[in-house]
């Protein structure tokens, strides 16, 4: 900030230098149509910059659509699979309940032929013995 000025000890010497220091910081118009044209120009580099890292954005976006929709179409296939596989799954359990009930009925008439066998075998004997 500039020192205060004491019109009394103004002197022309200090008027000579505060117009010097005026006269450097004064701008002319010439400069400052420059200076904005020059900004201007800077403002559409930028700009176009900009635009040109947002296009490189979308494409981007693009193409992360597109593995997006690839990897949806992978997850299709794999639940077709995993609703194929436990189809058959579904289908090899029904067959081992099958199994199951069959060794059951094998075995009760295993164990009713062996009862029966036995208790022939036992009136055979109680006939041959007595």
């Amino acid at each position: 900030m500039p020192q205060e000025i004491d019109p009394n000890t103004f002197t022309q010497k200090d008027l000579m230098q505060h117009l010097l220091q005026a006269s450097q910081h004064a701008v002319t118009r010439e400069e400052m149509t420059a200076q904005f044209r020059q900004a201007e120009q800077q403002n559409k580099e930028r700009s176009e910059q900009v635009e040109k890292r947002f296009e490189q954005v979308e494409k981007r976006f693009e193409h992360v659509d597109k593995r997006f929709e690839q990897v949806d179409k992978r997850f299709e296939q794999i639940e077709k699979r995993f609703t194929h596989v436990d189809a058959q799954l579904e289908k090899q359990t029904q067959a081992i309940i099958g199994i199951h009930q069959e060794m059951k009925n094998q075995m009760r008439w295993g164990f009713g032929m062996l009862i029966a066998l036995g208790g022939m075998l036992v009136g055979i004997l109680k006939i041959i013995v007595v």
